[in-house]
């Protein structure tokens, strides 16, 4: 009987550590916001010559437009990203940044969110270096 029970609390304790430790992988892979999942090496770079902000989500995190074309009312290389900035950022809505020579938006990850039209979306999370 002791033996059983000896083994019953090993378990038990091995399944609270996988529970803690997971939520521990998860929270780093979002960083702390929810559909955010971060590369573990960083990606390519867009291509995009501006990013036009379309909705601000915390004062250093965007949903916009980059664009290859800037200032073009049509680009048909335009994609919707989450635009990531450190924490000194500030973004605003409507706001254009144009992407400095040398830099590029390099994909960093991916962000899903619930569109209210088109269900869930995922786009390129990117941040400009």
């Amino acid at each position: 009987m002791k033996n059983i029970f000896i083994f019953v609390a090993g378990m038990i304790t091995m399944f609270v550590l996988m529970v803690l430790f997971g939520i521990a992988v998860n929270s780093s892979s979002n960083s702390g916001y929810p559909g955010l999942t971060i590369f573990e090496e960083e990606g390519k770079c867009t291509g995009a010559k501006q990013i036009q902000i379309m909705q601000t989500l915390e004062p250093n995190m965007a949903l916009a437009h980059a664009k290859t074309q800037p200032n073009a009312i049509y680009d048909p290389n335009e994609i919707l990203v989450l635009l990531l900035g450190d924490e000194k950022a500030s973004y605003y809505d409507d706001q254009k940044i144009n992407i400095p020579k040398g830099m590029c938006a390099k994909q960093v990850g991916t962000y899903q969110y619930q569109s209210r039209e088109l269900g869930m979306k995922t786009v390129p999370a990117v941040i400009i270096k």
